[in-house]
This record gives C-alpha cells, sequence and structure tokens, in this order.
C-alpha cells in the first residue's frame, strides 16, 4: 500500500528535499528518499500528512518501527524526535541548524 499521491507530494515540499531527521539533502545520495511513518503502520499509524516525514535511507533503517528510545544519560525510555511536531534545533543540543 503506497501513501497517496498528493500526500506524498505534500511531504515532499515541507522537507524542501532534505531528510525531516538528520537534515542531509535528497540531490547527494544516489537514491531518492522515502516516506517513513512517524507512527508505524503495524502500531495503528495512517498515511496522514502529520504522520509521515521524508527520510534517507540510514535514518528510515535505523529507525525502523521504534517510537521510543533509552536516554544513554537519564536511562528513562524517551519518545524519538518527531520532525513534524518539534523543531530540530531545539531538540538536538549544540546543533547548529
Amino acid at each position: 500500500m503506497s501513501v497517496p499521491a498528493p500526500i506524498h507530494q505534500a511531504v515532499r515540499i515541507r522537507a524542501h528535499g532534505r531528510c525531516e531527521y538528520c537534515h542531509s539533502p535528497e540531490w547527494v545520495g544516489a537514491a531518492r528518499f522515502t516516506m517513513d511513518h512517524l507512527v508505524p503502520r503495524s502500531r495503528g499509524g495512517t498515511d496522514a500528512l502529520e504522520n509521515l516525514a521524508l527520510a534517507c535511507r540510514r535514518c528510515n533503517e535505523r529507525r525502523y518501527t521504534f517510537t521510543t528510545g533509552r536516554d544513554p544519560v537519564t536511562q528513562p525510555e524517551v519518545p524519538l524526535f518527531h520532525p513534524v511536531r518539534e523543531h530540530w534545533a531545539a531538540h538536538f543540543a549544540g546543533s547548529a541548524d
């Protein structure tokens, strides 16, 4: 099942040709970026615009179906970065973006 074309295009426009996780530009890679479901379909996620992110292959594969991760410093399980709801620089301390 693929993402409807109008939603796919809206995600690509929102992302400005960059991976919404790592901000790598799509033009530097050999493959086009893919749609990543922030809440995976296997966990009830939909093809809604706010549940999709443009992702490079590396970010998409690393994220897999995870929605949380363990904070290496404080140890509690915390939500992973949500590129639609969160601002990148505010989430990643010390980032220049």
